[in-house]
């Protein structure tokens, strides 16, 4: 058929709108024919009828298909199902026979390291209980070491660890307290010597002066302790203290611990006697005779390195209680 014009009659179609949409608000996806063509056209369909999960590029937003890795969410129905997917690709790996193969000897170290360790704890504790109970491992002997004036008898008798008593039994801090209350003791270390020893290590006090007291002469440290009468060393200074200075006794002996290493060490003088009225009045006697009126203690070294430049220069008696200024009599 022809129309008016001549030309062949042209079947009616839908006009497309704007952007490729018809007039009835659905998108066209017909192709255009060719010129001359026969073919009849194609049919629109609309632009969600065919999903895609075809990943996005370029800036765009990531695509919505299905991922073997879900991101997380807060969807309980989402984590729900990314666990599941999780234990299928589980499921999937340990069917792989060299995977369980690997797991099996996994296991397999991991029990014997178990077992070992099972083993190491039953030998350890049958090996405790045969130290603490067994008289295997018993006091046969007692050790004293470090003694110069204390008999050994004495300190073994203050231990008082019965002969037989399991090692392991032995309250070593409780034998150290006791041995520690002997006089002379300074310091004390007792330990187990396995199989059947016990060491006491100990330090003995060294007298620094000595002082009379009721017709005795009592030895007294650099610390100012009094341990009692005893045999007197050789070179050990006499101590007379005045009343003042009496009550203050152990921090008196502690300036004279400082004052006589500066005399000994920077003067190169030993000391006979000392005699303390009140702590700012020393006077050191030295093993020649002459006299030193030392003041109070402080500035010692300065005082010690006057005495060393005044004894030089003939006197008797010196005072060197400032020392910028030493003066003799």
């Amino acid at each position: 058929m022809t129309d008016e014009s001549g030309d062949p009659a042209r079947r009616d179609e839908p006009t497309p709108g704007p952007s490729g949409v018809d007039p009835a608000g659905e998108r066209s996806f017909s192709a255009p024919r060719s010129a001359g063509s026969d073919d009849p056209p194609s049919e629109a369909f609309p632009a969600d009828a065919f999903p895609t999960d075809a990943p996005s590029t370029g800036d765009g937003p990531p695509s919505t298909g299905a991922s073997p890795d879900l991101p997380p969410t807060d969807d309980p129905d989402r984590r729900r199902a990314a666990a599941d997917l999780r234990r299928s690709d589980e499921r999937v790996r340990h069917s792989d026979p060299a995977v369980r193969a690997r797991l099996r000897r996994r296991r397999r170290r991991t029990n014997r390291i178990y077992a070992g360790l099972g083993i190491a704890l039953v030998v350890a504790l049958l090996g405790y209980i045969a130290l603490y109970f067994l008289p295997v491992f018993s006091v046969r002997e007692v050790s004293v070491e470090g003694i110069r004036t204390i008999p050994a008898e004495v300190v073994t008798e203050r231990a008082a660890v019965a002969p037989g008593t399991p090692l392991l039994q032995v309250d070593t801090h409780s034998v150290a307290r006791r041995v520690a209350g002997i006089p002379r003791v300074d310091q004390v270390t007792v330990r187990r010597d396995y199989p059947s020893g016990l060491l006491i290590e100990l330090v003995e006090r060294t007298a620094l002066v000595t002082v009379e007291v009721d017709g005795e002469q009592h030895l007294v440290d650099a610390q100012g302790i009094d341990f009692g009468p005893g045999e007197v060393p050789p070179g050990t200074p006499l101590l007379t203290v005045g009343d003042a200075a009496r009550e203050h006794l152990p921090e008196v002996v502690r300036d004279l611990a400082t004052v006589f290493g500066e005399v000994r060490d920077t003067a190169g003088q030993e000391i006979a006697a000392v005699e303390v009225g009140t702590r700012a009045s020393i006077v050191l006697t030295l093993a020649d005779g002459r006299v030193v009126e030392w003041g109070a203690a402080g500035r010692d070294h300065e005082k010690a390195v006057a005495l060393q430049m005044v004894l030089e220069q003939p006197g008797q008696t010196w005072n060197v209680s400032n020392p910028a200024l030493p003066t003799s009599r």
